[in-house]
């Protein structure tokens, strides 16, 4: 299960956004602070799009991969924010910046269910780390889950960590956590996402997810050592709820 929660998420790793620093004095020279927040514009948009068509003809043969991108990319709209969070990772020392896509899939018969990914990405317009995490609830009525709670390498594939750095041509280097736990839980449904035109089937509002999350994986892909992420407290994250109806 865990391939099917990791695939909401590449793309949204992959966003190009430009960093608009604080100016931290008069000498232009001297470092200046990260944003809390970021938000997508168009010009971004498409430039994310580009880069995920780049990271998948680098990895032709990776249907994983493939899928994130794909998935991710086609919900990403102007005007949407990732926030700054302070994360303890080795996977890099940049700030992260995050942002979340909840699924919420309501069937009148056959149950319900959610999923949720949350990504943090480094600078977007430079990108090269990626921590994500995953996760899923179902119920046996129409009414979907807004949370869920639970541990890594349980059996039950109900949350996930994936960790990626991003390498020239696209090459890029996986991290599947096989140790930590993670927990979801959404708030109410808000504003309409910007620029995202619903349909009968799905339509778009924004929300704020709490969650938090340690994992850990003992190793990567191309031999690389052990990574790990941790947001030990619940933080908020802004997220677009995508709820789908059948």
């Amino acid at each position: 299960m865990r391939g099917h929660f990791v695939r909401a998420a590449l793309s949204t790793l992959v966003l190009s956004s430009s960093l608009t620093s604080a100016c931290g004095g008069t000498d232009s020279s001297s470092p200046k602070p990260s944003p809390d927040q970021l938000t997508l514009t168009d010009t971004q948009v498409r430039s994310l799009d580009s880069t995920g068509q780049i990271i998948e003809q680098g990895n032709p043969t990776n249907a994983n991969l493939r899928s994130l991108v794909d998935s991710t990319l086609l919900v990403l709209k102007a005007g949407i924010v990732l926030q700054r969070l302070a994360v303890t990772t080795d996977l890099t020392t940049a700030p992260l910046y995050f942002v979340g896509v909840h699924r919420v899939v309501t069937r009148s018969t056959g149950g319900s269910f959610s999923t949720w990914s949350v990504v943090g990405i480094n600078d977007p317009s430079n990108l090269t780390s990626i921590v994500e995490v995953s996760g899923f609830g179902q119920s046996a009525g129409a009414t979907a889950p807004t949370s869920v709670s639970a541990t890594i390498g349980d059996g039950t594939g109900l949350v996930n960590g994936h960790f990626l750095t991003v390498g020239t041509a696209g090459a890029v280097t996986e991290w599947f956590a096989n140790a930590g736990s993670a927990s979801f839980s959404s708030g109410p449904a808000g504003a309409a996402c910007p620029n995202f035109t619903a349909t009968a089937v799905v339509t778009c509002s924004l929300e704020t997810l709490r969650m938090h999350f340690s994992v850990s994986a003992s190793s990567g892909s191309n031999g690389a050592g052990a990574r790990h992420a941790t947001i030990s407290s619940d933080v908020d994250v802004p997220t677009m709820r995508l709820t789908y109806a059948f």
